[in-house]
Protein backbone atom coordinates (compact mmCIF):
# COMPACT_ATOMS: atom_id res chain seq x y z
CA UNK A 1 0.00 0.00 0.00
CA UNK A 2 1.40 3.34 -0.96
CA UNK A 3 1.79 6.30 1.31
CA UNK A 4 -0.40 9.31 1.49
CA UNK A 5 0.00 12.32 -0.84
CA UNK A 6 1.67 15.59 0.98
CA UNK A 7 -1.00 17.54 -0.51
CA UNK A 8 -3.64 15.35 0.77
CA UNK A 9 -2.10 15.10 4.08
CA UNK A 10 -1.73 18.66 4.41
CA UNK A 11 -5.39 19.54 3.02
CA UNK A 12 -6.81 17.44 5.74
CA UNK A 13 -4.85 19.54 8.45
CA UNK A 14 -6.71 22.65 6.93
CA UNK A 15 -9.53 21.06 7.04
CA UNK A 16 -9.20 19.74 10.81
CA UNK A 17 -8.45 23.30 11.65
CA UNK A 18 -11.16 24.92 9.91
CA UNK A 19 -14.10 23.04 10.45
CA UNK A 20 -16.46 25.84 8.56
CA UNK A 21 -14.55 25.09 5.28
CA UNK A 22 -16.03 21.08 5.18
CA UNK A 23 -19.52 22.37 6.23
CA UNK A 24 -19.03 24.60 3.00
CA UNK A 25 -18.84 21.75 0.93
CA UNK A 26 -21.20 19.25 3.53
CA UNK A 27 -24.36 21.55 3.76
CA UNK A 28 -25.54 21.50 0.03
CA UNK A 29 -25.07 17.91 -0.20
CA UNK A 30 -27.11 17.15 2.82
CA UNK A 31 -29.63 19.81 0.90
CA UNK A 32 -29.83 17.73 -1.57
CA UNK A 33 -29.99 14.67 0.40
CA UNK A 34 -32.84 15.71 2.38
CA UNK A 35 -34.86 16.80 -0.80
CA UNK A 36 -35.18 13.76 -1.75
CA UNK A 37 -38.04 11.10 -1.07
CA UNK A 38 -36.93 8.25 -3.13
CA UNK A 39 -34.90 5.47 -1.64
CA UNK A 40 -33.14 4.60 -5.11
CA UNK A 41 -32.50 8.57 -5.79
CA UNK A 42 -31.20 9.23 -2.41
CA UNK A 43 -28.27 6.17 -3.53
CA UNK A 44 -27.90 8.08 -6.40
CA UNK A 45 -27.79 11.53 -4.53
CA UNK A 46 -25.13 9.82 -2.45
CA UNK A 47 -22.89 7.96 -4.80
CA UNK A 48 -22.50 11.31 -6.85
CA UNK A 49 -21.53 13.13 -3.94
CA UNK A 50 -18.37 10.71 -2.78
CA UNK A 51 -17.56 10.79 -6.22
CA UNK A 52 -17.54 14.67 -6.81
CA UNK A 53 -15.48 15.34 -3.60
CA UNK A 54 -11.24 15.32 -4.18
CA UNK A 55 -9.87 13.01 -1.54
CA UNK A 56 -9.48 15.42 0.72
CA UNK A 57 -12.32 16.85 0.96
CA UNK A 58 -13.88 13.29 0.66
CA UNK A 59 -12.46 12.27 3.94
CA UNK A 60 -13.11 15.35 5.91
CA UNK A 61 -17.23 15.77 4.89
CA UNK A 62 -17.48 11.89 5.80
CA UNK A 63 -15.75 12.87 9.08
CA UNK A 64 -17.93 15.94 9.29
CA UNK A 65 -20.82 14.03 8.63
CA UNK A 66 -20.17 11.94 11.43
CA UNK A 67 -18.96 14.85 14.19
CA UNK A 68 -22.66 16.66 12.69
CA UNK A 69 -24.39 13.08 13.72
CA UNK A 70 -22.77 12.62 17.37
CA UNK A 71 -23.71 16.20 18.33
CA UNK A 72 -27.11 16.00 17.38
CA UNK A 73 -28.05 17.41 14.06
CA UNK A 74 -31.08 15.39 12.37
CA UNK A 75 -30.06 15.99 8.54
CA UNK A 76 -26.27 14.74 9.37
CA UNK A 77 -27.56 11.62 11.79
CA UNK A 78 -29.92 10.59 8.98
CA UNK A 79 -27.09 10.93 6.02
CA UNK A 80 -24.79 9.02 8.21
CA UNK A 81 -27.45 5.94 8.87
CA UNK A 82 -28.34 5.84 4.97
CA UNK A 83 -24.53 5.56 4.43
CA UNK A 84 -24.67 2.27 7.51
CA UNK A 85 -27.32 0.84 5.76
CA UNK A 86 -26.30 0.93 2.31
CA UNK A 87 -22.49 0.40 2.35
CA UNK A 88 -22.09 -0.50 -1.01
CA UNK A 89 -22.13 3.23 -1.68
CA UNK A 90 -19.00 3.47 -0.40
CA UNK A 91 -17.51 0.10 -2.16
CA UNK A 92 -19.07 1.27 -5.52
CA UNK A 93 -15.89 3.80 -5.77
CA UNK A 94 -13.11 1.82 -7.74
CA UNK A 95 -10.97 0.21 -5.35
CA UNK A 96 -7.31 2.02 -6.06
CA UNK A 97 -9.32 5.08 -4.94
CA UNK A 98 -10.71 3.33 -1.95
CA UNK A 99 -7.42 2.36 -0.88
CA UNK A 100 -5.62 5.54 -1.73
CA UNK A 101 -8.44 6.86 0.50
CA UNK A 102 -7.81 4.37 3.17
CA UNK A 103 -4.16 5.43 3.51
CA UNK A 104 -4.52 9.11 3.84
CA UNK A 105 -7.57 8.36 6.35
CA UNK A 106 -5.14 5.96 8.60
CA UNK A 107 -2.64 8.37 8.16
CA UNK A 108 -4.06 11.75 9.38
CA UNK A 109 -5.82 9.46 11.91
CA UNK A 110 -9.64 9.66 10.38
CA UNK A 111 -9.95 6.25 11.69
CA UNK A 112 -13.82 6.48 11.75
CA UNK A 113 -13.97 7.42 8.19
CA UNK A 114 -11.03 4.38 7.20
CA UNK A 115 -12.92 1.79 8.11
CA UNK A 116 -15.59 3.12 6.28
CA UNK A 117 -14.00 3.04 3.37
CA UNK A 118 -12.33 -0.06 3.43
CA UNK A 119 -14.94 -2.33 5.48
CA UNK A 120 -15.62 -5.57 3.84
CA UNK A 121 -18.77 -5.73 1.97
CA UNK A 122 -22.20 -7.77 2.78
CA UNK A 123 -22.01 -11.21 2.74
CA UNK A 124 -23.41 -13.03 -0.48
CA UNK A 125 -23.60 -16.70 0.66
CA UNK A 126 -25.05 -17.97 3.72
CA UNK A 127 -23.13 -19.92 5.87
CA UNK A 128 -25.37 -22.48 7.19
CA UNK A 129 -28.62 -24.21 6.44
CA UNK A 130 -31.41 -21.64 5.07
CA UNK A 131 -34.01 -23.63 7.16
CA UNK A 132 -36.80 -22.50 9.92
CA UNK A 133 -36.58 -24.22 12.99
CA UNK A 134 -41.02 -23.48 13.24
CA UNK A 135 -42.25 -23.89 9.81
CA UNK A 136 -40.86 -27.41 7.84
CA UNK A 137 -41.69 -26.47 4.47
CA UNK A 138 -39.22 -26.18 0.97
CA UNK A 139 -37.82 -22.41 1.05
CA UNK A 140 -39.92 -21.41 -2.25
CA UNK A 141 -42.81 -22.28 -0.47
CA UNK A 142 -42.08 -20.56 2.69
CA UNK A 143 -41.46 -17.71 0.54
CA UNK A 144 -44.78 -17.78 -1.21
CA UNK A 145 -46.02 -17.71 2.71
CA UNK A 146 -44.49 -14.96 3.73
CA UNK A 147 -46.95 -12.59 1.57
CA UNK A 148 -49.75 -14.96 3.27
CA UNK A 149 -51.81 -12.96 5.83
CA UNK A 150 -52.55 -15.51 8.51
CA UNK A 151 -51.08 -14.81 11.44
CA UNK A 152 -49.49 -17.83 12.83
CA UNK A 153 -47.46 -18.10 9.57
CA UNK A 154 -46.09 -14.60 9.92
CA UNK A 155 -44.96 -15.33 13.49
CA UNK A 156 -43.67 -18.97 12.56
CA UNK A 157 -41.59 -17.26 9.37
CA UNK A 158 -40.26 -14.59 11.62
CA UNK A 159 -37.44 -17.28 12.50
CA UNK A 160 -36.75 -18.44 9.23
CA UNK A 161 -33.30 -17.92 7.86
CA UNK A 162 -33.54 -17.64 4.23
CA UNK A 163 -32.81 -13.87 3.46
CA UNK A 164 -35.00 -14.49 0.43
CA UNK A 165 -38.31 -15.52 2.39
CA UNK A 166 -37.07 -12.85 5.14
CA UNK A 167 -37.23 -10.42 2.22
CA UNK A 168 -40.84 -11.28 1.31
CA UNK A 169 -41.93 -11.17 4.80
CA UNK A 170 -40.29 -7.80 5.40
CA UNK A 171 -42.89 -6.22 2.35
CA UNK A 172 -45.62 -7.66 4.11
CA UNK A 173 -48.45 -5.21 4.34
CA UNK A 174 -49.77 -7.32 7.63
CA UNK A 175 -45.99 -7.17 9.23
CA UNK A 176 -45.75 -4.71 12.28
CA UNK A 177 -42.85 -2.76 13.63
CA UNK A 178 -42.49 -5.32 16.87
CA UNK A 179 -42.01 -8.02 14.37
CA UNK A 180 -39.26 -6.25 12.26
CA UNK A 181 -37.70 -5.47 15.61
CA UNK A 182 -37.88 -9.16 16.25
CA UNK A 183 -36.13 -10.63 13.70
CA UNK A 184 -33.57 -7.83 13.49
CA UNK A 185 -33.19 -9.33 17.41
CA UNK A 186 -33.44 -12.73 16.95
CA UNK A 187 -30.47 -15.12 17.64
CA UNK A 188 -28.74 -16.92 17.00
CA UNK A 189 -29.56 -16.53 12.94
CA UNK A 190 -28.07 -16.06 9.67
CA UNK A 191 -26.25 -12.77 9.03
CA UNK A 192 -27.55 -12.73 5.63
CA UNK A 193 -31.14 -12.47 6.96
CA UNK A 194 -29.80 -9.36 9.26
CA UNK A 195 -28.12 -7.84 6.17
CA UNK A 196 -31.47 -8.37 4.74
CA UNK A 197 -33.02 -6.28 7.54
CA UNK A 198 -30.63 -4.04 6.98
CA UNK A 199 -31.36 -3.12 3.09
CA UNK A 200 -35.20 -3.46 3.92
CA UNK A 201 -36.56 0.37 2.80
CA UNK A 202 -39.40 -0.13 4.75
CA UNK A 203 -37.94 -1.50 7.77
CA UNK A 204 -34.71 0.00 8.08
CA UNK A 205 -35.45 3.32 8.70
CA UNK A 206 -36.90 2.26 12.34
CA UNK A 207 -34.73 3.09 15.02
CA UNK A 208 -35.77 0.13 17.82
CA UNK A 209 -35.01 -2.00 14.13
CA UNK A 210 -31.76 -0.54 14.11
CA UNK A 211 -30.85 -0.66 17.83
CA UNK A 212 -31.56 -4.14 17.22
CA UNK A 213 -29.33 -5.03 14.28
CA UNK A 214 -26.78 -2.91 16.51
CA UNK A 215 -27.46 -5.57 19.35
CA UNK A 216 -27.23 -8.69 17.47
CA UNK A 217 -24.22 -10.47 17.73
CA UNK A 218 -25.30 -12.51 14.39
CA UNK A 219 -24.86 -8.85 12.71
CA UNK A 220 -22.39 -8.40 9.92
CA UNK A 221 -19.21 -6.98 11.71
CA UNK A 222 -19.07 -3.95 9.30
CA UNK A 223 -23.30 -3.29 9.18
CA UNK A 224 -22.93 -3.15 13.62
CA UNK A 225 -20.17 -0.82 13.62
CA UNK A 226 -21.56 1.37 11.21
CA UNK A 227 -24.83 0.99 13.09
CA UNK A 228 -23.50 2.12 16.77
CA UNK A 229 -22.30 5.21 15.30
CA UNK A 230 -26.15 6.42 14.62
CA UNK A 231 -27.28 5.49 18.43
CA UNK A 232 -28.19 8.03 20.63
CA UNK A 233 -26.19 8.58 23.92
CA UNK A 234 -28.69 6.15 26.49
CA UNK A 235 -27.92 3.14 24.02
CA UNK A 236 -24.35 3.73 23.50
CA UNK A 237 -23.98 3.96 27.17
CA UNK A 238 -26.21 0.08 27.24
CA UNK A 239 -23.72 -0.74 24.63
CA UNK A 240 -20.87 0.22 26.06
CA UNK A 241 -21.44 -1.99 29.50
CA UNK A 242 -23.35 -4.76 27.50
CA UNK A 243 -21.80 -8.42 28.21
CA UNK A 244 -23.31 -9.50 24.97
CA UNK A 245 -21.71 -7.77 22.38
CA UNK A 246 -18.04 -7.79 21.33
CA UNK A 247 -15.00 -6.05 22.56
CA UNK A 248 -14.90 -4.01 19.39
CA UNK A 249 -18.61 -2.83 19.49
CA UNK A 250 -18.52 -1.62 23.53
CA UNK A 251 -14.75 -0.03 22.53
CA UNK A 252 -16.17 1.90 19.77
CA UNK A 253 -19.43 2.73 22.12
CA UNK A 254 -16.90 4.27 25.15
CA UNK A 255 -14.79 5.62 22.20
CA UNK A 256 -18.17 7.93 20.68
CA UNK A 257 -19.34 8.71 24.36
CA UNK A 258 -16.02 10.22 24.79
CA UNK A 259 -14.15 7.89 26.98
CA UNK A 260 -17.05 8.20 29.90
Amino acid sequence: MSSAHPWVLGQLERYRAQPEQVDFLLDPWLRLFRSVSDTRLRHTVLREGLEGFDDASLIAVLDRVDVRARNGEGDARWMLTELALDPNVVHDLPYARRTELYTAARAGEFNAVADRLLGTRPPKKVDEPANNPHLDLPAGTRKQAARARERVVIDRLLHDRDPQVIRALLDNPCLVERDAVKIAALRPTAPEVLQAVAESARWSRSYRVRKALAFNPCSPTTLARQLVRTLLRQDLRAMRDSGAVSCELRAEARLLLGGG
